[in-house]
């Protein structure tokens, strides 16, 4: 299957290259991508994915996963809509039973993702940029509570597509939980230099550093909870050769605060969604 995108939607190969390796260590369990790689006609070599990457990518996944998880046992008739999916494979790896879930990305992605994946009564794709909003028009309203996933996604966009996303969601849903990683300011001006980043021509547009700037996104914005990769529990998931390295990063905020996880409410909390304070 030949594999040709540009920029942006060619970053998905890197965090897909790093879950596929670091399940083929046993750090990270993801035996879809490890399928993927290798039915993929792809020169992996060429964006010099450094192992570093690979094990921050895969960490970040599997701290998305274990929320994604626990979001779901609480709440099995939920809807789950991963934004900007690239060829993750979540839904399957967690094979959890759950009422709705839809994978958006381009549609040059989607018809790559379907070679891959079959689309389910439960499990369906979107095709569409992430910014071209009418995409939430084809999404029904439920009952029941509704995670975001925005994996990998948000440091590309601009803060006003971001506060316009956040607004038509709301508008759709009325109140939603939205899990996404971000980059500081430092990290987001700074990821030109990177070697991966730099042989696809994306452009990261974003970067936060505080969650309370997101917050004043709008009244409705209302941060949860912030996950890093230099959690204990996470640590202890990774190879051994990195422990050291990210505990130490732990120690100093600018390092800790560079690459984060951000679990965040929008809405009216009197809606029918509620609040989310897994």
């Amino acid at each position: 299957m030949k594999i040709q995108l540009k920029n942006e939607m060619e970053t998905l190969m890197i965090p897909l290259y790093g879950k596929a390796k670091m399940s083929e260590v046993g750090v990270f369990q993801d035996s879809f991508a490890e399928a993927a790689i290798t039915k993929l006609d792809y020169d992996y070599s060429r964006l010099k994915i450094q192992k570093k990457t690979q094990v921050m990518l895969a960490m970040r996944a599997a701290i998305i996963d274990g929320f994604t998880e626990e979001f779901i046992k609480e709440n099995p008739n939920c809807m789950v809509l991963h934004l900007g999916c690239g060829l993750d494979a979540r839904y399957m790896r967690l094979g959890l039973p759950i009422e709705k879930w839809y994978d958006l990305d381009f549609p040059e992605v989607i018809d790559i993702k379907k070679q891959l994946y079959r689309e389910t009564e439960n499990y369906k794709y979107i095709t569409s940029s992430v910014t071209n909003l009418r995409w939430i028009e084809s999404i029904e309203v439920i009952e029941d509570k509704v995670l975001i996933i925005a994996e990998g996604l948000l440091m590309y966009l601009s803060e006003n597509e971001i506060k316009s996303l956040f607004r038509s969601l709301e508008l759709k849903f009325g109140n939603y939980t939205i899990i996404f990683d971000a980059y500081s300011k430092l990290t987001a001006n700074s990821s030109k230099h990177h070697p991966s980043l730099k042989k696809t021509g994306a452009a990261v547009k974003w970067g936060v550093d505080d969650a309370q700037e997101i917050e004043g996104y709008a009244e409705t914005v209302k941060h949860v909870k912030t996950l890093y990769l230099t959690d204990k529990n996470v640590i202890k998931m990774m190879p051994k050769k990195y422990r050291i390295m990210f505990m130490l990063a732990g120690l100093f905020k600018s390092a800790r605060e560079a690459h984060r996880v951000f679990v965040m409410n929008v809405g009216d909390i009197g809606s029918n969604q509620g609040v989310i304070n897994n």
